[in-house]
């Protein structure tokens, strides 16, 4: 019996408070194998079509890295097949992709033919203002997004107040030395892929940590309050990766798409994360636990306790407003969906996704032929 493969799961794009975030261009290499960019309206079956693609994979035994999507993170936006260089990739609105290398590495899968176009013609005033609704929702949602942020960076200014930076400095040396010690200078730097590992969804905040950070055998967990450093941390550990070679995958944060969350160095087997309200991460007992609390001055601390307090509980309701925002943009997206579902030919699909899976597994079968 072939051993299943292994899934990890990632976001590409988010919502933040600077609005949709996306780094789809970090999906899959440059220099990938093939790229199936599927185009078609929402409801007409694309997450279903590589959902079920990256099953049979699963199941074939390899390995799939599975693109969420933050507006409805029970959809998903692409599936990777990382030891073919094979995606499958959503390219349509708000992320919009269009092929780069066509038919010498990129394919459109267009599902629009499945569709019966007179029907959907008639749904046109109803897909119209379900789409405009949820546009103007989607506005709400990153103004009150914002308006968390405001909060949350004057709180962690009590922090950083209360801060010292020396002896974050020397917890950031301390761990690269202890990974990067007797590694040398490479003359040609790495590779940084950027991604994130939550997301703020209609459910509120959602991460997948656990497939990202579980396969790495030696795993630090950066405790501490907001601006005491951890951001600072780990991106002086990816630069010191990447100044020696290595390929690092960075996660980044919803609320600050600039900062660090998570880095992986995979051929170290090497992660660190940040574990910290509303991304958590439970620790397991052989992971090494850094309290950037321990950098604190408590008698700062102590003198804006009534203000820390307070700012928290004005953080989460901003930040629920915005939940609550984000989810009745994805009722108004389940009402164009039901506009076109009705009205497509799912066996039609059906048979378009098996000629597509044969060519994959045709694309597999060529690379194992070439390794050995």
């Amino acid at each position: 019996m072939t051993e299943k493969g292994y899934v990890k799961r990632v976001f590409p794009g988010n919502n933040t408070p600077a609005g949709f975030f996306s780094y789809y261009d970090y999906i899959i290499p440059k220099e990938a194998t093939r790229v199936f960019v599927i185009k078609g309206a929402p409801g007409v079956g694309k997450s279903t079509f590589m959902t079920s693609i990256a099953r049979d994979m699963v199941e074939s035994g390899y390995d799939v890295e599975i693109h969420h999507c933050s507006s409805d993170n029970n959809s998903i936006d692409g599936v990777v097949f990382p030891a073919i260089g094979v995606g499958i990739i959503d390219g349509t609105f708000p992320h919009v992709v269009d092929p780069k290398v066509p038919g010498a590495v990129d394919e459109i899968v267009w599902l629009g033919e499945f569709w019966d176009e007179e029907a959907v013609r008639s749904k046109k005033e109803e897909i119209l203002q379900a789409q405009k609704a949820a546009d103007s929702v989607f506005r709400r949602a990153y103004r009150f997004l914002k308006a968390a942020q405001i909060v949350y960076e004057d709180l962690e200014s009590v922090y950083v107040e209360a801060m010292d930076f020396g002896k974050a400095n020397m917890i950031a040396a301390k761990i690269i030395e202890e990974n990067f010690g007797t590694t040398t200078i490479s003359p040609k730097p790495g590779f940084l892929r950027r991604l994130f590992a939550s997301a703020i969804t209609p459910d509120g905040m959602v991460n997948y940590l656990n497939t990202i950070v579980v396969p790495c055998k030696k795993r630090y967990v950066i405790t501490g309050n907001p601006g005491t450093g951890k951001s600072v941390l780990l991106e002086k550990v990816a630069k010191a990766a990447l100044e020696r070679g290595f390929f690092v995958e960075a996660y980044f944060c919803p609320l600050h798409p600039e900062k660090v969350e998570h880095v992986i160095v995979p051929e170290l087997k090497l992660a660190l994360t940040k574990s910290i309200e509303p991304h958590t991460y439970v620790p397991g007992q052989t992971d090494i636990i850094v309290d950037m609390n321990e950098c604190l001055d408590d008698d700062v601390i102590e003198k804006h306790y009534q203000y820390i307090v307070r700012a928290r509980e004005e953080f989460g309701r901003l930040f629920d407003s915005a939940i609550y925002y984000i989810g009745q943009a994805k009722q108004y997206h389940d009402a164009v969906e039901r506009c076109y579902a009705p009205n497509m030919d799912f066996g039609g699909i059906e048979r378009l996704r098996k000629k597509i899976l044969e060519k994959i597994l045709g694309y597999a079968r060529e690379a194992e032929r070439t390794e050995s």
